[in-house]
Formats: C-alpha cells, sequence, structure tokens
C-alpha cells in the first residue's frame, strides 16, 4: 500500500508552510501513522522526531519534564502521535510553540500533531492552541486515490467551471478498455469493503471481513473506554447498529430512543461518541434561510460501506442507501482538497422534493442526486432541475451519479455521470 499517494499530504505541506502547527484527525487505521512517520518527513526532505503517547513510558516521560523534552529536540519536523491520550501536554506545547515563534522562520520547529479522537483532541486545542493550529482531517482511502491520483477529478472541473463541458462527455470514449475495467474493478471492490488501508492489504474475503469485526470490537473496547462516560458498553453496541441501518435517513433521536428503551439524553451521548470519533456523519439541511439549518432533522450517514457490513451483521439495508453513503464518504473527502472548501448539504421541502447533496460554496451550488441503478433515465433528474429552476442564479448545472457507463444529458444542464468517471482518476 506504500505506493498509494494521500491526497491530503499536499494539504498538510501547504498548511505547514503558513502554520507551525499541524493537528491530523481521523479514525484509527486510516494511515495517520504512516503518512506523518514515513512519507511526510520524505516530501518534505526533513529529517523527523516522532513520538507516540501510545506508548506509556513515553506519556510518563512527558508527564514529568514535556517542555525541557521538546525544547531538546533538533529535528525541524516533530510528530507527536495520538496526542488524545496526554492532555498535560498542550499547555507545555503552546509555550514552546509561542518561543518557537520569536525564532527567525528558518529555525522553527514544526509540529504534527495526530489523533483519533476530536472529543479529547479537539477540547485541548480550542483551549490551549487556538490560533496557532491549522486543522486537518485524514479520511479512508478514497476512489482517486485508489485509481491511482494524479490530474483533478471530473468533479473538481466541474466544480470551478460551474459547468458540464462538453469535451468532459467526449472524453469517455477515449479511455482505453483496460483501464474502464480497472476503475470499474477498484470502484466495485471499494463499494463493497469501504476504504480502510488494512481491508486493502487483504485479498481474502473472509480475511477483509475479520479485519473490519476486529476493527469494531477494538473501537468498542477501546476508543470508547478511553473517552469513557458509557455505562454499558452492549447497549452501545447496539446503537451503533441500530442507527448503522439508518444510515442516509433523517435522523430521529425520539425514534432511536424509543426503539432502543434508553433516554433521549443518552442517545445523544452515543452519537456524539461516533460522531467525534468519526464513525458516523450527520449531513446539515441546506435552507436559503441559514438560521432553519440549525433546527431541521439532519441526515444520518455512516459513510465506510466496508465498516456498516461488519457492523450491521444480520441486518439489511438497502442498496440504495448504501450507494448514496458511499457517495456521501467519497464528497467529504473529495470537498477538503478544494482550495476554498464547499459546504456539503441534503435538500428536503415539505412538499416532497428532495435532493441527496448539495455542494455549496462561492462559485455557486451544484445538485446532486444519487441513483444505485446501472441505467439512468430522464425521470431522476425531476428534482435536480427542479431545484436548479428554483435557483436559477446559484445552480448551473446538476448531477446524477450512478455506477453505469454512459454519460448522458438527461435533462437541461442535468447531467447522468459514472461514479468512477466524476470522481476516479483516468
Amino acid at each position: 500500500m506504500n505506493s498509494i499517494k494521500r491526497s491530503i499530504t499536499d494539504i498538510i505541506i501547504t498548511r505547514l508552510n503558513h502554520e507551525q502547527v499541524v493537528a491530523l484527525t481521523g479514525a484509527r487505521q486510516t494511515g495517520k501513522t504512516t503518512l506523518c512517520e514515513l512519507h511526510l518527513p520524505e516530501r518534505l526532505d526533513l529529517p523527523c522526531t516522532y513520538i507516540s503517547f501510545d506508548d506509556p513510558d513515553e506519556r510518563l516521560r512527558f508527564q514529568r519534564s514535556a517542555v525541557q523534552i521538546l525544547e531538546n529536540i533538533t529535528t525541524p519536523l516533530v510528530v507527536l502521535d495520538e496526542v488524545q491520550k496526554i492532555p498535560q501536554l498542550f499547555d507545555p506545547l503552546k509555550l514552546v510553540v509561542d518561543r518557537e515563534r520569536k525564532k527567525p522562520a528558518h529555525e522553527r520547529k514544526r509540529f504534527v500533531l495526530t489523533g483519533s479522537s476530536q472529543l479529547l483532541m479537539m477540547k485541548n486545542i480550542r483551549e490551549t492552541l487556538a490560533g496557532r493550529v491549522a486543522l486537518c482531517q485524514m479520511h479512508p482511502f478514497s476512489l482517486f486515490e485508489l485509481t491511482g491520483g494524479g490530474q483533478p477529478p471530473l468533479l473538481s472541473r466541474i466544480w470551478q467551471d460551474q459547468a458540464f463541458a462538453p469535451a468532459d462527455a467526449g472524453r469517455l470514449p477515449l479511455v482505453s478498455p483496460g483501464r474502464l475495467r480497472t476503475l470499474r474493478g477498484v470502484r466495485d471492490e471499494q463499494q463493497q469493503w469501504g476504504g480502510y488501508p488494512p481491508v486493502w492489504q487483504r485479498t481474502g474475503e473472509t480475511e477483509r471481513l475479520n479485519w473490519l469485526r476486529d476493527y469494531r470490537k477494538t473501537y468498542l473496547e477501546r476508543d470508547i473506554a478511553d473517552v469513557g462516560q458509557v455505562a454499558n458498553i452492549d447497549t452501545f453496541a447496539l446503537a451503533q447498529k441500530l442507527l448503522c441501518c439508518r444510515t442516509a435517513n433523517l435522523f430521529s433521536i425520539s425514534e432511536v430512543s424509543r426503539d432502543l428503551g434508553v433516554a433521549v439524553n443518552t442517545i445523544k451521548r452515543y452519537l456524539e461518541l461516533l460522531t467525534m470519533s468519526f464513525q458516523c456523519v450527520l449531513l446539515p439541511p441546506w435552507h436559503e434561510n441559514v438560521s432553519k439549518r440549525l433546527i431541521k432533522s439532519p441526515k444520518l450517514f455512516f459513510p465506510d460501506v466496508g465498516l456498516n457490513r461488519a457492523i450491521v451483521g444480520e441486518l439489511s439495508t438497502s442498496s440504495g442507501a448504501i450507494y448514496e453513503s458511499w457517495l456521501c464518504a467519497e464528497l467529504l473527502k473529495w470537498k477538503q482538497l478544494q482550495p476554498v472548501e464547499p459546504e456539503l448539504y441534503f435538500y428536503r421541502t415539505a412538499a416532497g422534493l428532495e435532493v441527496d447533496f448539495l455542494l455549496a460554496g462561492e462559485r455557486g451550488i451544484i445538485p446532486i442526486e444519487a441513483k444505485s441503478s446501472q441505467r439512468v433515465t430522464s425521470a431522476d433528474g425531476r428534482s435536480v432541475e427542479t431545484f436548479m429552476a428554483e435557483h436559477p442564479d446559484a445552480a448551473k448545472v446538476g448531477l446524477v451519479v450512478y455506477p453505469g457507463d454512459e454519460v448522458v444529458e438527461l435533462r437541461r444542464n442535468v447531467w447522468g455521470v459514472p461514479d468512477w468517471y466524476l470522481l476516479g482518476a483516468l
């Protein structure tokens, strides 16, 4: 897996050119340690000191004399891994960073912090390193990374231009049959197994499923134990399973509370733990009135489809919900790589009009519908066209993303685009 370039690397390097501290968060096993310990020093061509606070001896050492240890490090790059395990680190680190600022720019040490729990890590960052740190998030492998990276994917060009260029429709027949088979094959594999790097290091179905189940078990026994405040792990595990079955649906806290037979505040706590440990995402609704975004029900997504399979087990989730969850994950991975990151919403009206995703930013709004069928028709673009008609100044182009093979203009400026063509690397 060392040959797979992580797209976030360029973002981290750019941030390190402007900030002394970069905090890289993300779920366990997404590749943070490998990136920061091996690939980042190589790309920066800088000597690096790597310290992991998974090691209890390191935690004890830093608890005794963190300032002295940090100041005695001579390498220009310092990676501090799993910093959420040592909250006492942040005040000494703030002191050292402030002292480093007084040095000439070329003599200052740069720090990369990693952590797999926003709940613990972000609280300390907000309290001690506010204004001194740039934040990045590491996701599992994207389709773009798995298919080779390189030039930005088609979605980047559509977002840049706020239009679907006829030339992009014409490029599809020029792709070689071998490359097409590779793109579709990787896409199919990712939509079945998700993007966690250790999954892609295993080839057998049993080995992959066992790793995902072990990952979930470790998450329950280790990550949840780290943050505490869960009285019954078995109830939490059941809540995780029931919520996962509701992926790509509106989130009703009262409904989940009733099904589980636990208090609403307990469900709120469980959901906070799941979101802050990067297991699920709450997608807000979009409204012209910004205040409405804060009070309407969000949409719940468990974005890694492979992990979903391990969590849900004998229960079932519709193919449409699984596909929509996969597309949500890919859009989240894509948007953080943009020069100015757009926001991601969904759209639903009381009258029943629904659009699965809206990419919204200063450039405009792109409505996106997810369809899991191999073919799309004009009817599949109706909601996208209606949204565009209601917001003609903001929405100039719409997309229906599906796993088929053809680029089709379904309605005026509403395009059916194969997922591998939109998000993969040609």
